[in-house]
């Protein structure tokens, strides 16, 4: 049995997803760092970074920080996973953007964001906040069908 098998009989998701970010955040020597990861892996991180990200200050604090760099990585996470009305969400958030792809450079997407005003991202912002996707759930599947890639 593996460090993610076990994790996913502890008692509580929340502890669950904390101690399999902790076993794969093992494998990431620096902020940023994910070549060490699998695919299934990353959509795990890609995840976690999105839902830290947003917690602390929406669409537009996740876009301004290093986190929007993986833009369209966590829009293909979400799908994987099954959060389709996440996805969608994410990909709306994309079209207040001048260009797609989102420039992976922080300072190109910061000069487009401080065109845009702060208000654009609060709708999103608020469909996000009241989507009834249980992401919790959705991952700890996505873990358990594939615990095989985890570890």
């Amino acid at each position: 049995m593996n460090s993610t098998e076990i994790a996913l009989l502890l008692h509580k998701n929340s502890e669950k997803i904390t101690r399999i970010g902790e076993v794969i955040g093992k494998k990431i020597p620096e902020k940023d760092a994910f070549e060490n990861l699998n695919e299934f892996e990353k959509i795990f991180i890609y995840i976690d970074i999105f839902e830290n990200h947003i917690k602390k200050g929406g669409f537009e604090a996740f876009f301004w920080n290093s986190a929007g760099q993986f833009s369209h990585e966590i829009l293909d996470a979400y799908e994987q996973v099954g959060a389709t009305n996440t996805a969608a969400i994410i990909y709306n958030s994309f079209l207040l953007f001048e260009e797609i792809p989102i420039p992976r450079n922080t300072n190109t997407r910061r000069a487009i964001l401080s065109k845009l005003p702060p208000k654009v991202w609060d709708t999103l912002d608020e469909k996000l906040y009241h989507c009834n996707e249980n992401m919790e759930y959705l991952v700890l599947e996505f873990v358990k069908k594939n615990s095989a890639y985890f570890d």
